[in-house]
C-alpha cells in the first residue's frame, strides 16, 4: 500500500505509461530490471528456474522476449537499465527497444552485463564509465543542456562479500563525481540515479548506509557479517544524500526476487532425505552411481551431458578419489555444495524431474535485492511504479506462484520511478 503524502512519491499501477506521467511533471522516468539471461547458448539453465508444471513453451526465449517487450514497451520509460544481458546478442534480444527509438550502452566486461538504454529523441549520451559490475552513463537532455543526469546501473557481487559490494558502489560514485566535474557539474548539485540488482537487502547494508548517509567509517559492519571490515578508513561520496524511491512510497523495501518452494526443502532433514531418494533413482544395488548413472542423472536434470556445476563437481569427486563412481555421501555432499551456492530452486527442479520432490504445501521465498536511489534536491520523486497487476499479485499469494512463470519472464521484478527536476 502506498504511503503517498506530502513530499512522498505515490505508487502508480502497472498499466501506467511512465513517460506520459513524467511529461506531466516536466521530468523523466526510469525502469531497472534484472531480466534473467536470455536462454540461448549461455542460458540453457534458465529452464531450471521454472516450476516443473510450467509448459515448455513458456520457458523459451521467444516467449520470454515477448513478455519483456510487452512489459517494457507498456511502461515506456525514458531510461531503461537492464541486468544480465549478453553483449553478443543485445541488439537481437532487445531489438524491440532499439526499434522504439532507444540507444544503448553495455558494460564491456563480464559474462552477463548491465546495459543502459535511453530514448534518443530526448537524451544524448555524453560519457560512459565501466567499473566493477557497474555501468555509469551521463546523459544530457536534448534542447536543455543544463539538465544532466548521471545513471549508475549496478549488478553487484552476490554472496558473503559485503566489502566488495560496498567498494563497487563507492568506486562508481567516486568515478561519476569526477566525470561530472569535468563536464562542469558540481557533484553536490548533480542529478544522479543509482539502480539495479544490489544482491543484498537494504537493511543494514553498507551500500544503503553510504548512499543515504554519505559516509561509511572504518568501524562500520554489516549485521550479517560483523567480523568483516569494509574499509580501512572513512569513505564519503560528494553527492547530496540519496533517497530510495520505494522506501519512501511504501515505507519498506519491496520483495523483488520471489520464488515458490516446497516447504519441506526449507528443513534440513526432509531436504537430505529427498536428495538421497534422488540418488536411489540412479544408483545400483551396491549403492553406487557409476559413470553411466552419472551421465543419466546429468541428462535428466540438465537436458544434456557435460552441462552445469553438478557435472563439474561430480567429475571432480571421481578424479580426486580415483573412483569411477559416486557414493551416497558424495552425492549428498555435492548437493550441499549446491545449496551453499544458493541453488535451492535448482535442487527443487532436479527433485521434480527425478520424481522425488517431497509432497506438501508450497511457500513463497522473497528477498529485496533491487532498488532505485536518487539524489534528493537535484531530483524529486513523483511516483514509484507497481510492477504487478492486482490479478498477478493475487495469483502469487493465493496459489503460491513464484518467479519466473508463464506470465513473468524473470526471477526478478522490475522497478520504476518518475522524477521532476529539483
Amino acid at each position: 500500500m502506498s504511503r503517498a503524502g506530502e513530499g512522498l512519491p505515490r505508487l502508480v499501477p502497472a498499466e501506467t505509461r511512465l513517460s506520459a506521467l513524467a511529461a506531466e511533471h516536466g521530468g523523466f522516468s526510469l525502469i531497472t530490471y534484472n531480466v534473467l539471461v536470455p536462454n540461448g547458448p549461455d542460458g540453457w539453465w534458465v529452464a531450471k528456474w521454472y516450476d516443473a508444471g510450467t509448459p515448455e513453451a513458456a520457458r523459451t526465449w521467444p516467449h520470454r522476449q515477448a513478455l519483456l517487450a510487452a512489459k517494457l514497451s507498456g511502461a515506456d520509460a525514458d531510461v531503461v537499465c537492464l541486468q544480465e544481458t549478453r553483449a553478443a546478442s543485445l541488439a537481437e534480444d532487445f531489438g524491440f527497444l532499439m526499434d522504439a527509438g532507444y540507444e544503448a550502452a553495455i558494460h564491456r566486461k563480464y559474462h552477463l552485463r548491465p546495459a543502459t538504454l535511453w530514448r534518443a529523441s530526448a537524451w544524448g549520451c555524453v560519457h560512459t564509465r565501466h567499473t566493477d559490475r557497474v555501468l555509469g552513463v551521463v546523459l544530457r537532455a536534448r534542447g536543455q543542456p543544463d539538465r544532466v543526469l548521471g545513471v549508475l546501473n549496478v549488478h553487484l557481487t552476490a554472496g558473503p562479500d559485503p566489502r566488495r559490494r560496498f567498494r563497487q558502489v563507492f568506486d562508481a560514485l567516486e568515478a561519476l563525481g569526477k566525470d561530472l566535474q569535468r563536464l562542469g557539474v558540481a557533484p553536490e548539485r548533480a542529478a544522479v540515479v543509482v539502480c539495479g540488482d544490489f544482491n543484498a537487502a537494504p537493511e543494514g547494508s553498507a551500500t544503503q548506509h553510504l548512499l543515504a548517509g554519505g559516509t561509511v567509517d572504518a568501524a562500520f559492519r554489516e549485521p550479517r557479517w560483523p567480523e568483516r571490515a569494509l574499509s580501512s578508513r572513512p569513505r564519503r561520496h560528494g553527492f547530496s544524500p540519496f533517497a530510495e524511491v520505494y522506501l519512501q512510497a511504501l515505507g519498506g523495501a519491496p520483495a523483488t526476487h520471489i520464488g515458490s518452494l516446497a516447504a519441506a526443502l526449507l528443513e534440513e532433514g526432509p531436504r537430505i532425505t529427498a536428495i538421497e531418494a534422488m540418488f536411489d533413482v540412479f544408483a545400483d544395488g551396491a549403492g553406487r552411481m557409476d559413470r553411466d548413472a552419472v551421465a543419466a542423472w546429468i541428462t535428466r536434470i540438465n537436458r544434456a551431458l557435460g552441462r552445469g556445476s553438478e557435472h563439474r563437481k561430480a567429475a571432480a569427486v571421481m578424479e580426486n578419489t580415483g573412483r569411477p563412481w559416486l557414493s551416497r555421501a558424495d552425492f549428498v555432499a555435492l548437493y550441499r555444495s549446491e545449496l551453499a551456492d544458493g541453488k535451492v530452486r535448482s535442487l527443487q527442479h532436479d527433485l521434480q524431474v527425478c520424481g522425488v520432490l517431497p509432497e506438501g504445501e508450497r511457500v513463497l521465498s522473497a528477498a529485496s535485492l533491487d532498488r532505485i536511489g536518487y539524489t534528493v534536491g537535484p531530483l524529486e520523486a513523483v511516483a514509484a511504479w507497481d510492477p504487478l497487476t492486482e490479478a498477478q499479485r493475487r495469483e502469487m499469494t493465493t496459489a503460491r506462484v513464484g518467479l519466473p512463470n508463464r506470465w513473468h519472464p524473470s526471477d526478478h521484478l522490475p522497478l520504476g520511478a518518475v522524477w521532476r527536476w529539483g
